[in-house]
C-alpha cells in the first residue's frame, strides 16, 4: 500500500544499546558538549561507548543514594546502535563491577563529563 509507514529495518550485525536513564542536568550538559563537537547526543554516545571498548576503564559499583535525597533519572539517553564486540565489552565490564547496563552508560557519561572539566563547562 502506498502511503504506509514500514518498521525500521534491524541494522545488520549491530547490537542496541537500550535507551538509558539520567539525571536532566547531566544530559543536558552532554548535550551541550556533544554539539560543540558537532554531534547529536546519539552519535556522541557511540563514540564514547565504543571508546570504552578500547580502553576498558574498570566501572565502579553502584553507590546507592539515601532515600529521597540525591538526583532523579527523569531524562533519558538515545539507544544507539554498535559493534557486538564492542555491547558485550559494556556488559562484561558492568557486570564485573554488579553494575547493569544502563549505570555503566551513565558511568561513561559522567566520565566523559568529569574529562571535559564540566561543571566548570558552560553546562548546568
Amino acid at each position: 500500500m502506498p502511503y504506509t509507514l514500514k518498521p525500521k529495518p534491524p541494522k545488520a550485525d549491530l547490537e542496541e544499546i537500550y535507551a538509558a536513564r539520567i539525571a536532566p542536568d547531566v544530559l543536558a550538559a552532554f548535550s551541550s558538549l556533544a554539539a560543540e563537537q558537532g554531534l547529536s547526543v546519539q552519535a556522541a554516545l557511540t563514540q564514547l561507548i565504543r571508546e570504552h571498548a578500547q580502553v576498558r576503564q574498570p566501572f565502579a559499583k553502584r553507590v546507592r543514594l539515601q532515600k529521597g535525597g540525591g538526583q532523579r533519572y527523569t531524562a533519558m539517553l538515545p539507544e544507539c546502535w554498535v559493534e557486538p564486540h564492542v555491547a558485550m565489552a559494556l556488559l562484561i565490564d558492568g557486570n564485573r563491577a554488579g553494575i547493569k547496563r544502563g549505570e555503566a552508560v551513565r558511568q561513561l557519561v559522567s566520565r566523559c563529563l568529569a574529562a571535559s572539566s564540566w561543571p566548570d563547562n558552560e553546562g548546568p
